[in-house]
């Protein structure tokens, strides 16, 4: 009975601080603004991002095991994707360490999936106009400060939260 008021006691310490902390917790304070009008998409705890212009060009559409094969997953999305690559082309100066890390990635590397990290479906490409060759004006995130996601980068026009193909509602 000791060892329970005494594990009681330490919990009913322990939850504010966890709750300050956001330890248990999904929620965050870092939001990326999605382009609609809905709440932002939640990426990370405190965050500050540094946002670089740029164009966005789709190098690849095409349907690979993995993205023909979220459509038989359980509480997927119920159809089978297109893996999009696109590489990001900066209109000013980078930070070194962004650059190196755009780099490493290679050309055409950078993956376009939805929110969830679902691959898009064909309604969705041809929803937002997503073709091999299309160059979209982008915005690129890099990270200030906090432990979010380091780099970010969304298409203008494109609302990677937006999933009417598979009839689930939007998440926010």
């Amino acid at each position: 009975m000791r060892t329970m008021s005494i594990l009681f006691f330490f919990l009913l310490l322990i939850a504010p601080i966890a709750d300050a902390a956001g330890i248990g917790s999904m929620e965050g304070s870092a939001s990326l603004l999605n382009n609609s009008e809905d709440a932002p998409v939640m990426v990370g705890g405190s965050c500050e991002y540094d946002l670089y212009n740029g164009t966005a060009t789709i190098c690849s559409v095409m349907q690979t095991s993995e993205s023909v094969g979220q459509a038989g997953v359980t509480g997927g999305p119920g159809y089978a994707g297109y893996e999009v690559r696109y590489e990001f082309t900066p209109s000013e100066d980078l930070p070194v360490w962004v650059s190196d890390h755009l780099n490493r990635s290679g050309n055409c590397s950078l993956l376009l999936q939805l929110c969830n990290s679902w691959y898009p479906g064909p309604a969705f490409l041809e929803k937002y106009n997503i073709t091999e060759g299309a160059v979209f004006n982008a915005t690129l995130r890099a990270i200030r400060a906090g432990t979010c996601t380091p780099v970010l980068i969304e298409l203008e026009g494109v609302d990677r939260c937006d999933y009417f193909e598979s009839g689930s509602p939007r998440t926010g």
